[in-house]
């Protein structure tokens, strides 16, 4: 299962060196990739030999200009196999599609080819809001719809009838919104995976196998799943 795990260690009080043993541990894991902010980046890439290396961006709020979010994409992707992006949350909120997809389009190509999870921000959704999501997610070239940055405010979250934990029912409902529009985009579901249990849930869920070119699950205790 480690194989489809993104270890990550996002907290804003995290030390260089809590980031440091993280990436060994991600190392004797054999996990996917290990995750950070991207004030770590130059220091996890060289502990990094088997595992790869990803980068949040714009996290965990996604609300920077699309130009900032462009630049720091493309120089991410100088050091970083894998970028978690953050979609535009309060343009989204807004119903600005035009500008939704200008913004995903633009920040998904800085990347020049790596791969990219964006980051819809489950919670904060209606239906109406998460399916245009995803489809500009698909027409933007991602590679991933990840479902939450883990942060949610609880508060906001249930005031729309949404947990702001990954769930095997939202993990299935948008595999089959996948399937059902014919998208080749994976699925990674982040926030209260915790134990091998739930993990081994969301797997079936989403019904992909252990491909990790297609199912992702984040953690900050992957030793949990192993």
């Amino acid at each position: 299962m480690l194989q489809v795990v993104d270890y990550a260690l996002l907290k804003p009080y995290l030390t260089v060196e809590d980031v440091a043993r993280g990436a060994a541990r991600a190392e004797e894991l054999g996990v996917a990739s290990f995750c950070v902010n991207p004030v770590y980046a130059q220091y996890v890439r060289p502990l990094l030999r088997r595992v790869r290396l990803c980068v949040v961006v714009d996290f965990p709020f996604g609300a920077s200009q699309t130009w900032e979010r462009a630049q720091a994409v493309s120089r991410l992707a100088e050091v970083a196999e894998e970028l978690d992006v953050v979609a535009p949350i309060g343009l989204v909120k807004s119903q600005r599609w035009v500008e939704v997809r200008r913004d995903l389009v633009s920040v998904v190509g800085a990347a020049g080819g790596r791969v990219v999870k964006v980051i819809v921000e489950e919670p904060y959704l209606t239906d109406e809001e998460r399916y245009r999501l995803y489809d500009i997610v698909a027409e933007a070239g991602a590679h991933f719809i990840k479902s939450s940055t883990g942060f949610a405010e609880e508060a906001y979250a249930k005031q729309l009838g949404n947990p702001t934990h990954s769930t095997p029912e939202r993990a299935a409902a948008i595999a089959r919104y996948i399937r059902e529009r014919g998208y080749r985009l994976g699925v990674k579901m982040a926030g209260g995976i915790r134990t091998r249990e739930q993990a081994r849930a969301i797997i079936e869920a989403i019904g992909f196998g252990l491909d990790p070119a297609r199912v992702r699950l984040g953690t900050s205790t992957p030793e949990a799943l192993a």
